[in-house]
């Protein structure tokens, strides 16, 4: 029987000879026409783009799981049905956000795969033209492998690398794929990724496209979550010492996820103001006249100082009411409630994860260096006295701030083998749930593989504990 990957793939993208492959919201061509010359592979490149702007993936999803199943944010208990089997770390293996994420990914997985496997046949285009547009797939191909990687598999730390990885794609193929190990993983995801950076220019003027600047940023993401930290530095350092970007200072944060383009975006997944969700759209869910159902749990709250510009700019009183608070990052962008165009790289985490590797390293100076370059942006003063074996939780605390409610909190905790604990846990405000401390290395912590993909592929292996 057809593996359900291939199925999806299959309905999502390849249908009938009749049916057309929809690339992106304005360019629709013929399959059998899509992909021959280099127009047809840059309208493939707008598909691609398209797939991940979905609201199962970067439109949302993947923003709000890895907060709502951490300690960041709570689930209001008036709510409207969304995400409350992530907030509990309660996932069946139908659950139709874990189902939708891995539809969609490897969706567009496929899509990557098109582009990448039609360059050597291609009838037109110059040599950068293939080299960008094989870079771009490339990039794409090795971020959905790893974003997948990290959903559906334990950490390395962990698990190690002989732990049960997920599919590896890489060309259209009908079949039942079994699990890839972690390492295996790994190693495509880097391959491809030194590939990309290889092909792409080193231009950080137009965040929107990957570029080998992205390549090096999401390398220092992948090392540093598989443990090599002496090549997390490198590719860390390789963007940081660029200048193509710049931290933004304090006075810009109100506004900053709200601006597309700013001197910290090195990725970043336009979202059009004619491409909105609606009432999908991020910041609605965060937010009244939104949905509103989620809420910033009081143990981010008193983690800050309250002089700090993060605090000032996005926690604010909910709705007005003293009693909650709100996350008002995403607001709204070209004047539309919510909107909000997916940073998915910037140079501040390059900053942290250099920061990071360098603490697990033993360079605590280097560390709390790069710590204090974006405090002086956040009107807050520098770390200094810090002792050696408190360096590491420095700057943990300092990733949590920097970058919450960015979708890096669920996953930066169970990396780091540090439990899922809420203090807050109780509090009638919330959505009641069957703990409060979620052990890393409890199976269960880990979503299921969706119950569909076991039905029809014999071959993959569900994880424990379901």
């Amino acid at each position: 029987m057809r593996n359900y990957i291939i199925y999806i793939f299959l309905l999502l993208s390849v249908t009938a000879c009749n049916d057309k492959l929809t690339l992106s919201p304005a360019v629709s061509l013929p399959t059998e026409d899509a992909l021959t010359d280099i127009a047809g592979v840059n309208a493939g490149i707008s598909g691609m783009y398209a797939g991940m702007r979905s609201v199962n993936y970067y439109g949302r999803n993947f923003l709000v799981i890895p907060e709502i199943a951490a300690d960041n944010v709570y689930l209001a208990a008036a709510n409207s049905n969304r995400f409350g089997s992530s907030f509990r770390v309660t996932w069946l293996t139908s659950d139709g956000d874990i189902t939708s994420l891995w539809n969609q990914t490897y969706a567009v997985i496929l899509r990557a795969n098109n582009i990448i496997n039609s360059i050597p046949t291609l009838t037109d285009g110059t040599d950068e033209e293939k080299n960008n547009a094989l870079g771009q797939a490339l990039f794409i191909r090795a971020l959905i492998h790893f974003d997948l990687l990290r959903t559906f598999s334990q950490p390395y730390a962990i698990g190690g690398g002989s732990a049960l990885g997920i599919p590896v794609m890489t060309k259209f193929a009908v079949g039942s794929p079994a699990r890839n190990t972690v390492d295996e993983v790994y190693t495509q995801i880097i391959n491809d990724l030194t590939q990309a950076k290889s092909l792409l220019a080193k231009d950080g003027s137009n965040p929107y496209n990957a570029n080998a600047y992205a390549a090096s940023a999401l390398l220092a993401r992948v090392y540093l979550y598989k443990g090599d930290n002496e090549n997390a530095v490198t590719e860390a350092s390789a963007v940081i010492s660029s200048a193509e970007y710049a931290i933004v200072p304090a006075n810009d944060l109100p506004d900053f996820y709200n601006t597309t383009g700013t001197s910290e975006d090195i990725f970043t997944l336009m979202v059009l103001s004619t491409e909105s969700l609606g009432s999908d759209d991020v910041g609605r869910i965060y937010l009244k006249p939104g949905y509103g159902d989620i809420r910033v749990s009081p143990d981010l709250v008193k983690v800050f100082d309250t002089a700090d510009a993060r605090y000032k700019s996005y926690i604010l009183p909910f709705d007005g009411d003293s009693t909650e608070y709100e996350n008002d990052k995403f607001t709204g962008q070209d004047g539309i409630f919510g909107l909000y165009s997916p940073k998915i790289l910037r140079i501040s985490e390059q900053y942290l994860i250099r920061a990071e590797a360098n603490a697990k390293l033993g360079n605590y100076t280097a560390a709390l260096d790069d710590v204090n370059a974006i405090r002086a942006k956040r009107t807050i003063p520098n770390l200094v006295n810090i002792p050696d074996a408190d360096v590491l939780a420095n700057v943990l605390l300092e990733r949590r701030k920097e970058l919450m409610f960015e979708g890096h909190r669920y996953f930066d905790l169970l990396r780091n083998k540090q439990d899922i604990v809420r203090e807050f846990c109780g509090d009638p405000l919330e959505l009641n749930t069957p703990a409060c401390t979620y052990p890393a290395t409890q199976p269960t912590v880990i979503p299921p593989i969706p119950q569909r993909e076991i039905d029809v592929n014999k071959n993959i292996a569900q994880n424990p504990g379901y």
